[in-house]
């Protein structure tokens, strides 16, 4: 038992990415201040560890205090096999580029460079280097005169790719990536909307009590009828209590809570609203049979004036 509760131990914290952060940013803070305090007192050299720049790590935590941060790093994760297939794409495309490169004008190559590409991965890498550095290719080839034979071939070369890498190919992977910004944005601003104007427990919308007839208000309803964590520490409450001493409720909020089913939620009901309603019935029948009474009555006093006296 205690062998198993010491590997539960490890693979929680082992699973737990918080925790393994702050770990983190201790150790690079702590390599940081050993380095300032090895400087300013025994005149020792920096290393790779030993070294102030590790206090840089903790500037990761501003991904996590500003909260349109981690949208921008779940834009790339959550369209991430979209962008693989783009990117393989990519690279296929830029291998046929530096592969023409090396067959038709490998000598041409040398503008960034003092030799010409020896092979078409050489060709690939340039093509892929200063393609995407100066979203011109032809930045890295040398001019080539009108009278030569390869000119046209050149010219179709460099073209191509300006239209193919550098205005199709990355629009399409920065148009993934603001796609996935937006829907995230979206859900987030859904979600925010719903839990303003939503009631968790009954999924009830804030303008179901805006009703003049209904006597609470939304916000009443969230803290009073329907309040989050008196439902949670209900739910605690029948969890620790023994069982023979629940209650026929209870009993059932146990079953259904091992079941993982919701059933025992009041889904769209409301006690106060279903009062507020029933009673604006009563009244607006009330105020249909008010006037046939009226009516009754001035008809049984034109029947008792119109009788002979005795």
């Amino acid at each position: 038992r205690r062998d198993s509760t010491g590997i539960i131990f490890m693979y929680l914290v082992v699973s737990d990415t918080r925790l393994l952060v702050l770990v983190l940013y201790v150790l690079a803070s702590t390599f940081g201040m050993v380095a300032i305090i090895g400087l300013a007192f025994f005149d020792q050299h920096f290393t790779v560890f030993i070294n102030p720049f590790w206090y840089c790590v903790c500037l990761f935590e501003m991904v996590k205090l500003l909260s349109t941060l981690p949208n921008v790093f779940k834009a790339i994760t959550m369209r991430s096999q979209q962008l693989i297939q783009t990117l393989l794409l990519g690279i296929f495309v830029w291998y046929l580029f530096g592969l023409v490169a090396f067959v038709f004008f490998p000598k041409a190559m040398t503008n960034k460079q003092s030799e010409p590409c020896s092979s078409p991965f050489m060709c690939f890498v340039l093509v892929i280097e200063w393609g995407l550095r100066t979203s011109d290719v032809g930045e890295a080839l040398q001019i080539i005169e009108y009278s030569n034979s390869k000119k046209w071939a050149y010219f179709l070369f460099t073209v191509l790719y300006f239209l193919l890498i550098s205005t199709i190919l990355l629009n399409v992977i920065f148009g993934i990536i603001v796609d996935a910004f937006g829907e995230l944005r979206d859900s987030q601003d859904e979600l925010k909307k719903k839990m303003l104007n939503q009631c968790f427990v009954c999924f009830m919308d804030r303008q179901d009590f805006e009703n003049p007839k209904v006597k609470t208000n939304f916000a009443e309803h969230l803290s009073k009828q329907h309040n989050v964590w008196h439902y949670i520490c209900f739910v605690i409450q029948v969890s620790l209590k023994p069982k023979t001493e629940l209650t026929g409720t209870e009993q059932y909020v146990i079953e259904e809570l091992a079941a993982a089913r919701t059933d025992w939620f009041p889904a769209l009901r409301s006690v106060e609203l279903e009062d507020g309603l029933e009673a604006g019935a009563e009244e607006e029948e009330s105020a249909e049979r008010s006037p046939s009474a009226y009516a009754l009555c001035q008809h049984l006093l034109r029947l008792l004036a119109a009788a002979p006296s005795s």
